[in-house]
């Protein structure tokens, strides 16, 4: 019995939306259906000097020669850096993909980058209300073309954009790595809602409910069959395409075509003069934004660990105090996903679901349909791997036990029963955090 009527009509909405959508897109698809557990070029145990392994940028096994030439072409516009004359928008957060996304290689992470984000009393939503030409965008493009390209725009006046004084609230996301991020996208919604059903039928104090997308949400619109949010920190975009048509519009503020992003995201309300930006014509196709989208779905996971020792015990205890309720180790991609990326194992270590994380971790700053306390359950592969500061603001830094104090709301019972743990063997489960 579901115990919390948000989760029941969730999930009654979505049991309706995916009986009206429920195609799947057979167009190249695998003719075999045997599960295959990623490895990232072949490897199967973490090296201690993780930024000298090419291996992070390598693609999934399994691509096809022409895949592997479109992996190649979308890697080129992940690392093209833009400048006013060939379309970089007036207001920006970055020159190119890779300049968040580069360490510990193309494709992953920043720990020095973070983005903003805003709501007034006109937009009290990140994906709704006015933008107005006083506030610009209420995602905080931090750069102008004016202040670091003058001699290409020496009629441009615009500063950076800053928070305005008069905003509700605002909140501070770190750069994720986007290792593996094909798999995500392909794990099926019926798990993710069959999920959520067993959570809270098992522990209705700990539920996770799915992200739906209609409305608040972003998808593709080719991909009808995607109702439920897998990417961001609060499961506000579904799929691989839309993540990168938002990024070139909200990071670097370059127009592409898209049913949703049709125009870009300019400053003060989309009122930039056109001595801000010269560049006339299609600076990013949407063959290419294609292209860049299917390299960052075919970039292989983080390596997923062997465990032994202090890590293999601390792997257990993850186990034994529940954080794995949440933290699902391994779920498979749908075997009528396109090839290679069908019936694939996939050890991200969540459920890719919205919990409520308590008073501690809220922003106050709804998103999609994430209230202010929820969060989705951050995939933990990469997480030792890599240097992104924990938590979604980073506050934690990379204090493993600074972050587990801040779980809250669904998740105190198992901060609590980590805190009752013996220091060593709080030592050992960090030790296997920091293998993942």
């Amino acid at each position: 019995m579901i115990k919390n009527p948000r989760h029941v009509a969730t999930l009654a909405a979505l049991g309706l939306l995916l009986g009206a959508c429920n195609s799947e897109d057979h167009s190249s698809l695998s003719s075999s259906s045997s599960p295959t557990s990623i490895q990232a070029a072949g490897q199967t145990q973490v090296d201690s000097n993780i930024a000298s392994s090419p291996a992070w940028s390598a693609p999934v096994d399994g691509l096809t020669p022409a895949q592997l030439a479109r992996f190649e072409q979308g890697k080129a516009m992940f690392e093209k850096v833009f400048t006013p004359s060939n379309g970089l928008g007036a207001v920006f957060n970055a020159q190119s993909c890779v300049e968040c996304h580069g360490q510990p290689a193309v494709g992953g992470t920043d720990p020095a980058k973070t983005i903003q984000r805003f709501t007034t009393l006109l937009a009290p939503h990140f994906a709704a209300g006015l933008v107005t030409q006083a506030d610009g965008a209420p995602h905080v493009h931090a750069r102008s073309v004016a202040t670091e390209f003058p001699d290409e725009v020496p009629g441009c006046v615009l500063g950076g954009e800053l928070v305005p004084p008069h905003a509700m609230a605002s909140t501070t996301r770190v750069t994720p790595h986007l290792f593996g991020i094909g798999l995500l996208e392909n794990i099926p919604d019926t798990t993710l809602i069959q999920n959520g059903l067993a959570s809270a039928k098992a522990n209705p104090e700990v539920s996770g409910r799915p992200g739906l997308m209609f409305p608040g949400g972003v998808n593709d619109l080719n991909a009808a069959d995607q109702l439920i949010g897998r990417l961001g920190a609060r499961g506000f975009v579904a799929d691989v395409q839309s993540f990168t048509q938002g990024a070139f519009s909200t990071e670097l503020g370059i127009a592409t075509f898209h049913p949703l992003f049709a125009a870009p995201v300019r400053p003060k309300g989309n009122l930039a003069t056109a001595d801000c930006t010269p560049f006339v014509g299609e600076a990013v196709s949407l063959a290419e934004t294609q292209a860049t989208a299917d390299f960052q779905r075919w970039l292989a996971p983080p390596p997923k660990p062997e465990l032994t020792g202090v890590a293999l015990r601390g792997q257990q205890l993850f186990d034994e105090i529940q954080c794995s309720s949440c933290h699902t180790p391994m779920m498979k991609t749908s075997p009528m996903a396109p090839a290679p990326l069908n019936d694939r194992e996939v050890w991200l270590y969540s459920d890719l679901l919205l919990h409520d994380m308590g008073a501690a971790l809220a922003d106050n700053a709804p998103e999609g349909l994430g209230l202010p306390t929820e969060w989705k359950t951050a995939p933990l592969w990469g997480v030792g791997q890599t240097e992104k500061p924990l938590l979604h603001d980073g506050r934690a830094g990379r204090d493993f036990a600074k972050a587990i104090d801040f779980h809250g709301g669904e998740a105190e019972d198992a901060k609590r029963r980590f805190q009752n743990l013996s220091p060593a063997d709080q030592a050992a489960l960090i030790a296997f955090l920091k293998k993942l």
